[in-house]
């Protein structure tokens, strides 16, 4: 159920993706420098009060009757901000300080609905979608771009979380363009090959996935739809240098068991803040699609850790939306 999946998104939302590294940084993220004003509104515009509003700097706060908070920052750089609120759907979104100082940005939240046997927390009212979701968990961690290696067209990964036995997520590359545009495909799905719980979009990128300029969605068994897509409610992960993979390198050759099978990777570990650290298990990037088979993000002090493991890849991925 994407309800359980949840804890995934808070210990993703929960970390400083960029800024100072040195000594004392979460120190200094105490020091109001910047800030942005956060309008949290459901679906028909009213505000949503008591929504609470997460910073990867370790802020926190809700929002007051006129579903308004103020978010501040004492670092520069990118940071992932999560508004949370009792039965709708989280919504994320990144800031960059301080080019975002003193923005509103307004945060549009969708109620639950049940697809099949699946319940999803907002999956499509008008104009809003459910691929922010989806692309929290299927391409980037902390910020990061989670493909080590370029998938090739037609490559497919399958992904299920720790604490989820009941639906997988797919991504796939379905086609790349002369001009240099990705066409991208997701999939939820549920145990069952059943239809009425499966959710598929397939997004079209610009060149270097900078931005998203189209997308079609179906959910269940209803009819493909053309959806709306504006300027701004994308933002493009980092990649990762060569530099930065070779200095993670912890253990080479290492045995590893996931749905899909057992491989022999080498562990990346990248501490991200303090206390917090993400684990990647990277393959040949002819084993395996964007050559990474296990996730695990993990927080020290609370002892908290999440995972994603690869159940299932290939390399004939299709459009199943008309898309081109």
């Amino acid at each position: 159920m994407i309800r359980k999946k949840l804890g995934l998104l808070s210990v993703i939302a929960a970390l400083l993706v960029t800024g100072c590294a040195m000594p004392g940084a979460n120190m200094l993220n105490k020091v109001p420098i910047n800030s942005v004003d956060i309008e949290v509104l459901d679906v028909e515009g009213n505000p949503i009060q008591g929504a609470q509003v997460e910073a990867s700097n370790g802020r926190k706060s809700t929002t007051d009757e006129s579903g308004m908070v103020t978010i501040r920052f004492g670092t520069v750089g990118i940071h992932n901000i999560t508004v949370l609120a009792d039965n709708y759907m989280p919504n994320n979104m990144v800031v960059t300080m301080p080019k975002d100082n003193g923005s509103t940005i307004t945060a549009r939240l969708t109620n639950e609905v049940e697809i099949g046997a699946i319940s999803f927390t907002g999956i499509n009212f008008g104009a809003m979608n459910m691929y922010p979701m989806m692309f929290n968990y299927l391409f980037t961690g902390y910020g990061y771009q989670l493909e080590l290696e370029d998938y090739p067209e037609g490559g497919w990964t399958e992904w299920k979380t720790d604490d989820s036995e009941e639906s997988y997520m797919r991504k796939a590359l379905l086609k790349k363009l002369e001009n240099g545009q990705e066409w991208w495909q997701i999939i939820l799905k549920g145990d069952s090959d059943d239809d009425e719980e499966h959710y598929i979009a397939e997004v079209l990128f610009s060149e270097g996935r900078q931005s998203i300029v189209r997308m079609r969605e179906k959910i269940g068994d209803n009819e493909a739809q053309e959806k709306p897509v504006s300027e701004g409610w994308y933002n493009s992960p980092q990649k990762l240098t060569e530099e930065s993979m070779e200095g993670a390198l912890s253990e080479r050759s290492v045995s590893v068991s996931v749905p899909a099978r057992t491989f022999t990777a080498d562990l990346l570990n990248f501490g991200v803040a303090p206390g917090i650290s993400m684990k990647m298990w990277r393959v040949f990037a002819d084993q395996v699609p964007g050559a990474i088979v296990k996730y695990e993000y993990a927080e020290e002090e609370e002892g908290e850790s999440s995972t994603m493991e690869l159940v299932d890849f290939g390399t004939d991925a299709t459009t199943l939306l008309e898309s081109f």
